[in-house]
């Protein structure tokens, strides 16, 4: 039986196959031609995507993101970022690294822990980026507290720009 370390925080948690599911029926009327998943881990975020070409960064595959460096064309971005990890949170470098390839204009769907977007001060550099700079949140999905295996966590998914894809504002994974 496999035993898990519950003092140490798991740096590479997969994305629960029900909320990928999810993703995918809400998401597919959009028919997104080109993805891009930064942090693909095992791919399965957007394994479903049969009829979409995918353009996966995985640092355990020898392809880092953030060695990228050239513009990168893609109708949406899918991305499960690792949550641990240094100042700034891995979710803000993720984002921000997206945004200086894809541009500002496409939809971005991304996991983000609720520190992220609630726990900033007014004068914090996240809270000015989340006010000033980072594209309008459109859509935000809430996610049950054990949503993960062997780790609650409080996570919710972020959609950016998603206005084309007519999400409503706010959507919590079905039961």
């Amino acid at each position: 039986m496999y035993k898990h370390d519950h003092t140490k925080k798991p740096s590479d948690i997969p994305t629960p196959y029900e909320v990928c599911d999810y993703l995918y029926e809400i998401l597919k009327p959009y028919d997104p031609k080109v993805i891009l998943d930064p942090c693909a881990g095992d791919h399965r975020l957007t394994a479903s995507f049969k009829n979409s070409e995918i353009i996966n960064y995985e640092i355990k595959e020898g392809k880092d993101f953030f060695k990228a460096s050239d513009p990168i064309s893609c109708s949406l971005v899918m991305m499960n970022p690792p949550f641990n990890g240094t100042r700034p949170l891995f979710p803000e470098k993720f984002l921000d690294h997206t945004l200086n390839l894809v541009g500002f204009e496409t939809p971005i769907v991304m996991f983000a822990p609720f520190g992220f977007r609630l726990n900033n001060h007014k004068k914090s550099e996240r809270y000015k980026k989340l006010t000033s700079v980072y594209p309008k949140i459109t859509t935000i999905i809430s996610l049950p507290i054990d949503i993960f295996d062997l780790k609650t966590f409080h996570t919710e998914i972020l959609i950016f720009n998603g206005s084309n894809l007519h999400l409503p504002p706010h959507l919590c994974l079905p039961e």
